[in-house]
């Protein structure tokens, strides 16, 4: 992997997981290097949005990985994504993930 480019990462999250949302909209995506508890490399993808989350936004959410993975390919990440979803509420007042 080359070195990450954090705002391609950001604008390929957001360009391949909004438009699937029907209920909600992509605001902000944070994009930071991390590790998980067995010290992999990982890619931390906080996406803060607005709007009322819907039973068909839930379905679009639990598959966000899945889709995210060949796009994140097609730049040159091979990082496993993390993904967290925080409402613009949440964002705001300090209480993201």
């Amino acid at each position: 992997m080359k070195k990450l480019d954090a705002d391609k990462v950001a604008e390929t999250v957001a360009d391949t997981l909004g438009p699937g949302f029907e209920n909600i909209k992509i605001l902000t995506v944070n994009v930071s290097p991390g590790t998980d508890p067995d010290g992999n490399d990982l890619l931390r993808i906080e996406i803060v949005f607005e709007g009322t989350l819907k039973r068909a936004d839930a379905r679009h959410m639990a598959s966000a990985v899945r889709r995210l993975r060949p796009a994140l390919e097609e730049i040159d990440v091979d990082l496993f994504p993390l993904l967290s979803f925080v409402s613009k509420l949440d964002y705001e007042s300090g209480h993201a993930t």
